[in-house]
């Protein structure tokens, strides 16, 4: 697909910026601001309208931003727009460093990434409908998860302090509130359960990386939602990279500066969520604990040993999914 028309979009909650670069000629940029609403998408058809532009031969481009670009997202893909959602990891080490920041700037950045990577763009195929309402039950869970946490801190403080009586005082106020919270989240969890058993492909994929050891339900609806039911990504590295857990030297020339790292960029939730299941793995899995055992007994970081479990998971996870059949032991991948 040969594409003529870049406009790339920066977007925030309130806002959108668009950039637009026709007819390939990247010296003539038009630059326009728009309202993150539905009446902001009316007013960016009519603009587009006035552009008189082939739209089989336009690409959008934007950053994956989560919530905020989905009312966006969905009315470009409606209309069978080209949309490339990258996400902003690639982007951020496709132009290097850059001097100066402004929706605006960045909007045209992601024009000219567009149009100098052209030949590499990925068209967005959205997450189905019942794979977004997962997510949005998983965000809504982890709000719920996070309020307890913060009504249970000053008891717990309280009772690990020694003054037994205020942290009694104050679990009394708060208990009805944090039942109505327990109950919320078991309702979630049940709804989730519900979703997933009523669509096949979802059950599959479900059964496939639970079987995983470590990788729990709340995980896998994570990874489902942010992978696409596993689609986004063709290999472990790749996933890896994405979850900013691929180890990287940093090199020049022939010095090498430092040791080995992770990239900063990540999905910082999935980050977490795995640093969770390495940590879950090297009590329970027979084989990890003696690898884990072994490398920090030949000094090894113990940090960079547990990375390397985290890499070890995935490259499981995504055996099991490639290969369609559960895990088993004899197929461990060290």
């Amino acid at each position: 697909m040969e594409f003529n028309n870049f406009i790339g979009i920066d977007i925030s909650k309130d806002t959108f910026d668009l950039a637009l670069i026709r007819e390939n000629r990247e010296t003539a940029m038009i630059s326009r601001s728009f309202s993150n609403t539905h009446s902001g998408l009316v007013h960016l058809e009519e603009f587009l309208k006035n552009q008189e532009l082939k739209m089989t031969e336009t690409l959008f481009c934007m950053e994956h931003t989560g919530i905020y670009c989905r009312l966006l997202s969905e009315y470009l893909t409606e209309r069978k727009y080209h949309v490339w959602l990258e996400m902003p990891v690639k982007i951020i080490r496709s132009l290097g460093l850059q001097r100066g920041k402004n929706d605006r700037i960045d909007a045209k950045r992601l024009a000219q990434y567009a149009f100098t990577n052209k030949a590499k763009a990925t068209l967005w195929n959205p997450p189905r409908e019942i794979v977004i309402q997962i997510h949005d039950l998983l965000t809504l869970r982890d709000r719920l998860v996070e309020s307890r946490k913060s009504l249970k801190q000053p008891i717990n403080e309280f009772n690990k302090t020694g003054f037994t009586e205020a942290a009694k005082l104050i679990e009394s106020k708060c208990s009805i509130t944090l039942n109505a919270i327990d109950k919320e989240i078991k309702q979630i969890e049940k709804d989730l359960d519900d979703m997933i058993n009523k669509d096949s492909n979802l059950q599959r994929l479900y059964q496939l990386a639970t079987s995983v050891p470590g990788i729990g339900k709340i995980t896998t609806l994570f990874l489902l939602y942010f992978t696409n039911e596993f689609t986004l990504f063709s290999n472990a590295k790749q996933l890896a990279c994405y979850c900013g857990i691929a180890p990287f030297e940093y090199k020049s020339g022939t010095s090498i500066r430092g040791k080995t790292k992770v990239s900063p960029f990540a999905n910082k939730k999935l980050k977490k969520l795995l640093h969770l299941v390495a940590l879950s793995t090297i009590s329970k899995d027979r084989q990890l604990v003696g690898y884990y055992q072994r490398k920090v007994s030949e000094g090894k970081n113990k940090m960079l040993v547990i990375n390397a479990i985290r890499n070890k998971v995935l490259h499981r996870l995504c055996a099991v999914i490639n290969r369609g059949t559960p895990f088993q032991t004899e197929y461990q991948l060290m």
